[in-house]
């Protein structure tokens, strides 16, 4: 067999391998999220030290409140002008560097 369709193959087994153990992953860490999430909520209703019967209430309130900050949100954007390009017309933004000043940067990759 040729030498390159084996090795092509035995990077397909591995790469499909690796794909199950990821995709297997996945789920675990969707709950480990879902967990802290949980957890940080937990918090803040307990830092905020309402009682349990009036959570419902408070959550509605906030769920009111918050329907009319987005109203507002939306007003307040809609009023606004819309951002403008910064760049000038020579191709340099306000602060004079061009875009090709930007591509130069690279990080070193090297441990110190």
């Amino acid at each position: 067999m040729n030498p390159k369709i084996k090795k092509t193959r035995d990077e397909l087994e591995r790469t499909r391998a690796k794909i199950t153990e990821l995709q297997a992953l996945v789920p675990q860490l969707e709950r480990s999220i879902t967990d802290m999430e949980n957890t940080e909520i937990v918090r803040l209703v307990r830092s905020a030290e309402i009682a349990p019967a009036d959570l419902p209430a408070f959550i509605a309130s906030l769920k009111s409140a918050g329907a009319v900050a987005a109203a507002a949100d939306t007003t307040q954007a809609a009023a606004e002008p819309a951002e403008t390009n910064t760049a000038g017309r020579d191709g340099q933004d306000t602060d004079g560097e061009t875009d090709a000043d930007y591509s130069n940067h690279e990080e070193d990759d090297t441990d110190a």
